[in-house]
């Protein structure tokens, strides 16, 4: 009984830091590098609707490509790897909110805590689709190989 307890919950580390040395060098080094643009708009000041749209489109750049990082681990892996990639999407929320405390406290003056918490919880959430459908394609794919042979 132990034995099966024990495979049936496995978390495998190797999993957790690739995919989070996949999000920090496929995804915080381009948004560090290239964020600038993305992070402040051109025209401040009276231009106050590209601000909105710039917040957007970085807010689709972070959750799309953790999400995207995370479906990869999950469809590369041999075991089932849900976990792992949502531990890891929520230690990189983390180093987000360090590399960016100003952005963050700038989208949220009252409250950038919870500002944290909350993006942190979504981040952790969507990574764990992600990883779950990938693990589906995994499977749909080894059962299709089997079906041919």
């Amino acid at each position: 009984m132990d034995e099966q307890a024990k495979k049936s919950f496995s978390f495998d580390w190797r999993w957790f830091v690739a995919a989070y040395c996949y999000l920090v060098l496929f995804h915080l080094l381009p948004t560090y590098m290239f964020g600038s643009a993305m992070i402040r708009p051109r025209f401040p000041g009276e231009f106050g609707g590209f601000e909105t749209a710039t917040n957007a489109a970085l807010m689709v750049w972070i959750l799309g490509g953790v999400a995207v990082v995370a479906f990869i681990v999950g469809l590369r892996s041999r075991e089932f790897t849900v976990l792992e990639p949502a531990a890891a999407g929520f230690l990189y929320a983390m180093t987000l909110a360090l590399a960016f405390r100003s952005m963050v406290s700038s989208f949220v003056r009252d409250r950038p805590t919870l500002a944290v918490v909350f993006w942190s919880i979504i981040i952790l959430l969507l990574s764990a689709l992600s990883a779950w459908i990938g693990e589906a394609v995994q499977a749909r794919r080894a059962q299709a190989k089997q079906v041919v042979k």
